[in-house]
């Protein structure tokens, strides 16, 4: 008899409800958070076009094209970081199948809980014949890099300014960070507290990781979509209005934070609100009132991107299962 089984046996149905009325208590906070915060930002994003000039404003094409490629080339990046570290369990995924795993699950990203996307990422592994625990590895091992080279990649907004005028010490603060992200991504250390993640959560740990020498490739792929997010932002804001080159790095900056921000917030599908809310804090400090447009106009292309990445991994898994 499993240990699972066992906890099975011992639970009584008073602890089944229990259990099942603190989930929706949760689920009810929740959803509160989440309406809470929309109204908080649309208010805040509305009070902004109401003050806007809208005869000053003019989209010009060609950033806006340059945001959809910019953020379209993440996808790639995805995909390359799936192959390398499949490579250390030594699992050959070819690049059509990459693709799909790399491209479709981000549209379950709308779906609440922050669960959807990699709950179907380890599906298509799986149905791609990559063992479950790899998959599971890979997917985790995936995300984890994400946040922590994006959390490095914004911790330079505690240099900035307005941020020095409200946290004095933000040099301090942004050193520890980089020096603790840069100790999380040693594979030994990431190993320990993904595995103490998963005990947390009463999941079994992970007994392999893949190789350190394939944590490189997308360790460096992590911080490179965090400059194309920043640069895609910046040519939104370009797109809107003048902003300097010099201000890229601090566009960089301040989408690394907010992406990682909005990924770490379980209740907000998409990071809905919560991206919206540092983008406006930020970019107004930077562009003025034309800030709440670059707001709504990046989560715009940043779906459209979404979804025809979506149905572009679609249609090479129904390709591949069309295939004899």
């Amino acid at each position: 008899m499993t240990v699972s089984n066992v906890q099975a046996e011992a639970c009584t149905p008073a602890d089944v409800r229990a259990t099942s009325s603190r989930r929706v208590w949760m689920s009810l906070l929740k959803w509160a958070l989440f309406i809470v915060l929309i109204v908080f930002v649309g208010r805040a994003l509305w009070r902004q076009i109401a003050k806007l000039d809208w005869s000053t404003i003019h989209f010009h094409p060609m950033p806006l094209l340059g945001a959809a490629i910019a953020l379209t080339i993440v996808y790639a990046a995805r995909t390359i970081s799936f192959r390398i570290l499949l490579a250390g369990y030594d699992v050959q995924l070819s690049w059509r199948d990459a693709a799909v795993v790399g491209w479709i699950p981000q549209i379950g990203k709308y779906i609440p809980g922050q669960v959807a996307s990699l709950a179907g990422a380890v599906a298509l592994l799986r149905r791609f014949k990559t063992p479950g625990p790899i998959a599971l590895a890979v997917v985790l091992v995936m995300d984890g890099l994400a946040v922590l080279t994006g959390l490095i990649a914004g911790s330079p907004l505690l240099l900035w300014d307005p941020v020095r005028r409200l946290l004095p010490t933000g040099w301090l603060w942004c050193g520890l960070l980089v020096m603790a992200g840069i100790i999380c991504l040693h594979p030994r250390v990431y190993g320990r507290l993904l595995n103490f993640a998963l005990r947390k959560f009463s999941r079994a740990p992970l007994t392999r990781l893949p190789p350190w020498h394939n944590y490189i490739g997308p360790v460096l792929l992590g911080f490179a979509q965090w400059i194309l997010a920043g640069i895609a932002l910046w040519l939104i804001a370009r797109s809107i209005t003048f902003v300097e080159v010099k201000h890229i790095p601090l566009f960089i900056a301040i989408a690394a934070l907010a992406y990682t921000a909005s990924y770490l917030t379980p209740f907000a599908p998409a990071g809905l609100g919560i991206r919206e809310a540092i983008f406006q804090i930020t970019l107004v400090q930077i562009i003025s009132t034309p800030a709440a447009v670059a707001v709504i106009t990046m989560r715009v292309v940043q779906t459209l991107v979404e979804i025809v990445m979506a149905l572009a991994g679609w249609a090479l898994l129904s390709k591949r299962s069309d295939a004899p």
